[in-house]
């Protein structure tokens, strides 16, 4: 959640950033929504958000793995995260955690 925020706040654009978190339980799965105001990202490029190092703007600080790292993490819990987006009108990633979450055995 802290990446996603973050995210939100250093692509803020060029108004003050807005971000809007919302959850709720659909299914089998607790919805997380984290959505924005700011620059968007464009269609051909959303699934890159989410490659180790998929930068998309090197003028702004980071190193392109948080949202790497916050999908593999989601993905091993059971669950997915997914973007939409559209440039220069924000951002909205939803994931969903499942609801009832086994670890796996150690032996």
């Amino acid at each position: 959640m802290y990446n996603l925020i973050s995210n939100a706040i250093k692509f803020k654009g060029d108004e003050s950033p807005v971000v809007r978190i919302h959850t709720k339980k659909e299914d089998d799965y607790v919805v997380l929504t984290v959505q924005d105001n700011g620059t968007g990202i464009p269609v051909n490029k959303l699934n890159k958000v989410f490659e180790m190092y998929g930068r998309l703007k090197m003028d702004i600080e980071g190193h392109g793995i948080g949202l790497y790292l916050a999908k593999k993490i989601v993905d091993a819990a059971g669950g997915n995260i997914v973007v939409e987006s559209e440039l220069g009108k924000g951002s909205k990633f939803t994931i969903y955690f499942k609801a009832e979450y086994e670890h796996p055995k150690i032996d």
